[in-house]
C-alpha cells in the first residue's frame, strides 16, 4: 500500500445538504456520515452517523460502505463494503438519494447542470425501435437523450422519478404518486412538495436544453409533471 499524498480530489454537493459546493477531499481517508461523527458530515436523518468512506491508497481513490442502514449508491448502483473504485464524475448519494454528491478529480472540471453523453456508446438496445428524443432504460438504469445516454448518470432519486413518469409519457402522474415511486423508504408518507419540486429541477438540469423553460418534463398546475418525451 503507498503512502503517497492525495493527488487531490473534491466531492460536490447536489442535493441534501446547506453546504452546497465541493468539499475538498485533502486527506487519504474521509469519512462521510451525520454531523458530527464524521469528516465530512450532514444533517440529515436518513445518512448513519458513519456512512461510508473514501479512501486514497496505490494511486486510486475508491468508496465503499460502512454498514450504513439506507445505502451507498454510486451511478445509481448500491455498492458494499468491498471499496469501488472512483475516476470523477461518479454520482455518489447516501441515504438512497437524500444527499447527492458528484466525486471529482481536481484536474476535472464539473459542471452540475451541464447534459453529458458517455464517451464510445450509442443509442442503447439493438432491438430498441423509439424514436423519441428522450428514453429511459429501466433495465440499464440510463436515460438517454437523441440516443446517447446522459453521464454522470442521474441519482437513484432522480431516475426513479423519471422512470415513472417515462412510464406514464403523455399522461400526468399526481405528486403523491411521484412520492410513492421516487420515496419508497417513506411508507408512512410526508414527501413535501418542495422536496418533489426540487428533484424534478435536478432532472431538468440534466434533461432540458434550457431548464428555466422546460419542453420534456411540464408542470400540471395544480396536480403533479407530465413527460413528453418528443418535447
Amino acid at each position: 500500500m503507498t503512502t503517497d499524498a492525495p493527488p487531490g480530489a473534491v466531492l460536490v454537493v447536489q442535493s441534501g445538504s446547506e453546504n452546497t459546493g465541493p468539499i475538498s477531499l485533502e486527506n487519504a481517508l474521509h469519512v462521510l456520515g451525520r454531523e458530527p461523527f464524521a469528516d465530512i458530515g450532514f444533517e440529515n436523518p436518513f445518512v448513519s452517523r458513519k456512512h461510508a468512506e473514501i479512501r486514497y491508497s496505490d494511486a486510486d481513490y475508491s468508496i465503499r460502505d460502512l454498514g450504513s442502514k439506507n445505502g451507498t449508491f454510486v451511478d445509481g448502483v448500491q455498492i458494499g463494503d468491498q471499496p469501488r473504485r472512483l475516476v470523477g464524475g461518479e454520482v455518489v448519494e447516501l441515504g438512497q438519494g437524500q444527499v447527492v454528491t458528484t466525486f471529482a478529480l481536481t484536474t476535472q472540471t464539473i459542471t452540475l447542470q451541464a447534459v453529458y453523453m458517455k464517451p464510445g456508446r450509442a443509442g442503447g438496445d439493438a432491438d430498441d425501435t423509439s424514436d423519441a428524443v428522450l428514453r429511459v432504460d429501466v433495465s440499464q438504469r440510463e436515460v438517454y437523450l437523441h440516443g446517447s445516454p446522459i453521464y454522470p448518470a442521474l441519482s437513484r432519486k432522480e431516475f426513479d422519478v423519471i422512470a415513472l413518469l417515462h412510464e406514464r409519457s403523455g399522461q400526468a402522474c399526481s405528486k403523491d404518486e411521484i412520492a410513492a415511486y421516487g420515496w419508497p423508504e417513506r411508507e408512512e408518507g410526508g414527501v413535501s412538495d418542495q422536496e418533489i419540486g426540487q428533484c424534478i429541477h435536478r432532472i431538468r438540469r440534466r434533461v432540458e436544453p434550457d431548464p428555466a423553460a422546460p419542453i420534456y418534463v411540464e408542470l400540471v398546475r395544480g396536480y403533479g409533471y407530465r413527460l413528453n418525451p418528443n418535447g
